[in-house]
């Protein structure tokens, strides 16, 4: 069975976050409140205003006398909770005793003429004084049971709704904390197996649209990308560790041979070899080089808007002199296409990939190149294709690895690191390589993707 540990940072700030949302919502409640009971204020008052001047009213239009019989034959069947009194103008008890309604004569003093008391049953008392025109009043109280009843309902509303928010929100809390550890658990998990050696263990990925699946889908990616290097490093150095042995075991003996002869052709022939050997060592560590650069990502911030038709024809120009040498001829097709790119690396790119094409190709034959935009759901490309036996369709994958050479091309010089180095490029430019049969020869398509 699991034991759940919980982040204390993280549960404090959700605990405060809950009790910002509490007294935030206490204080809405309590506005909320406030307004229903001035509501109901005003609905009592209104109701006796127009009560009592109903009854200014009649007195105007009947008489005093008129309306004192009215108020006194009314008396007979008291109204619960109700009383009315005439005060005249010195102050004296016209009708009723002013004394005996809730507050005396406070009513009097209040500017508004209105008076509200809470009383010891739990009622409330709501007095208003009405001028008539020979400047008596006639006053009248209410009490109202209404508004302690609903003060008391809203209370209970919020308490409930008060402990409903605090569960739920406690709930969400323990059940989201324990869904947030459960991810990161499962990502240390992970990284302790792969510590331990484990390289190929990945964290379970859930198909969820949230942001710890793309986390946890993100760092899956993330090893499957490291695993990726690290095999790809591992091949390199047992390639490299290969390929250097023998030019490397070549240079000593050639130097060997050279210190133990007498004669000056042979010293001078040994002397060769090993600085042919010795060349070809250079000529890998160089290939390694660049191969790392382009693998590594190099620095995306040194990215720049390149325009690879300008890239081409430099290189053209570059290798046609060495194309001339064999009597062949660089047909061009280049347009002007801007990408977001690394000058550099790709100009060593697409000149290995011109100087394969020249050194394949027969004596004679005609190589193409072009530069080619975007269009519709083509990647700008740049595309260079030779006349030479060409790779077969099983073996490419495997000509775009380090330090593959393939039998054909095992009678030329060099250390199979052209295609390996121009598929990184691709990589780094969010692109690919692409090789295809020119029947005869091959063609080589380098695309760009958005970067």
């Amino acid at each position: 069975m699991k034991s759940y540990v919980f982040d204390r940072r993280a549960m404090a700030a959700s605990l405060v976050a809950l009790a910002v949302i509490l007294l935030a919502f206490i204080g809405a409640f309590a506005w909320l409140q406030l307004r229903m009971m001035d509501l109901h204020d005003r609905e009592v008052y209104a109701n006796l205003e127009r009560e009592l001047a109903l009854r200014g009213e009649f007195d105007r239009s009947m008489g005093r006398a008129r309306l004192l019989e009215g108020m006194a034959w009314r008396t007979v069947t008291p109204e619960p909770g109700r009383q009315i009194v005439i005060v005249d103008a010195d102050g004296e008890d016209a009708f009723g005793t002013i004394a005996d309604l809730p507050g005396g004569a406070r009513v009097l003093d209040q500017p508004t003429r209105r008076l509200s008391l809470p009383l010891d049953d739990g009622g409330y008392a709501f007095v208003l004084a009405f001028r008539l025109d020979d400047g008596s009043y006639i006053i009248k109280s209410i009490t109202d049971y209404d508004r302690g009843t609903i003060v008391a309902a809203l209370g209970r509303t919020a308490l409930a709704i008060i402990f409903m928010v605090t569960l739920i929100g406690i709930a969400t809390l323990l059940l989201l904390n324990r869904y947030v550890l459960d991810h990161v658990r499962n990502l240390a998990e992970t990284a302790s197996r792969i510590m331990r050696g484990q390289v190929t263990a990945r964290a379970s990925s859930p198909q969820r649209l949230d942001a710890l699946g793309t986390l946890t889908s993100t760092f899956n990616n993330m090893l499957d990308q490291n695993e990726a290097l690290v095999t790809g490093l591992r091949t390199v150095t047992e390639s490299l560790a290969h390929d250097l042995r023998s030019p490397l075991v070549r240079v000593h003996r050639a130097i060997t041979a050279a210190r133990n002869t007498d004669e000056p052709e042979k010293h001078d022939t040994h002397l060769a070899d090993a600085e042919a050997n010795a060349a070809r060592a250079v000529q890998t560590f160089n290939a390694l080089v660049d191969l790392a650069r382009a693998e590594a990502g190099l620095s995306r911030d040194s990215m720049e808007q390149v325009n690879l038709g300008s890239v081409v024809t430099d290189l053209i120009e570059l290798y046609g002199p060495l194309a001339e040498e064999k009597g062949q001829h660089i047909d061009r097709q280049i347009g002007s296409v801007q990408v977001v790119g690394h000058r550099q690396i790709l100009t060593q790119a697409v000149g290995n990939l011109l100087e394969n094409a020249i050194k394949y190709s027969p004596s004679g034959s005609a190589l193409r190149v072009s530069v080619s935009p975007s269009h519709g759901d083509e990647l700008p490309e740049i595309l260079v294709e030779d006349r030479g036996p060409g790779i077969a369709e099983h073996d490419r994958e495997q000509a775009m690895r380090p330090f593959v050479r393939l039998e054909s091309s095992r009678r030329e010089p060099g250390a199979g690191m052209g295609l390996a180095i121009a598929a990184a490029v691709a990589r780094l430019h969010r692109g690919r390589l692409l090789l295809e049969n020119a029947e005869p020869g091959l063609r080589v398509r380098l695309q760009f993707g958005v970067t």
